[in-house]
């Protein structure tokens, strides 16, 4: 069991990077339903295994839509998913 695990779910839409899902210590997981015209999740997480551990930062895709190319104009216009919680 991790001392401390947290992260947020972000959504590239046709507006930008949208807050989704997250999980923060504490009130633990707060769901969001997906936007529909969403073509790209990204999950950033951070993760401390002890109190005297280093904290793992980084992110990854969870799910990518078929319509490679409205993923790559969305990205190229709000560029890569934040790196925050």
């Amino acid at each position: 069991m991790s001392f401390s695990n947290e992260w947020t779910e972000w959504h590239l839409t046709p507006r930008g990077w949208e807050r989704g899902s997250e999980r923060t210590d504490g009130p633990g997981v707060t769901f969001k339903e997906n936007p529909a015209d969403r073509v790209l999740t990204y999950r950033y997480q951070e993760e401390q295994t002890s109190p005297y551990a280093k904290m793992h930062k980084g992110g990854s895709k969870s799910w990518e839509s078929d319509d490679k190319q409205a993923v790559e104009d969305l990205l190229k216009k709000f560029g890569p998913a934040p790196d925050s919680l």
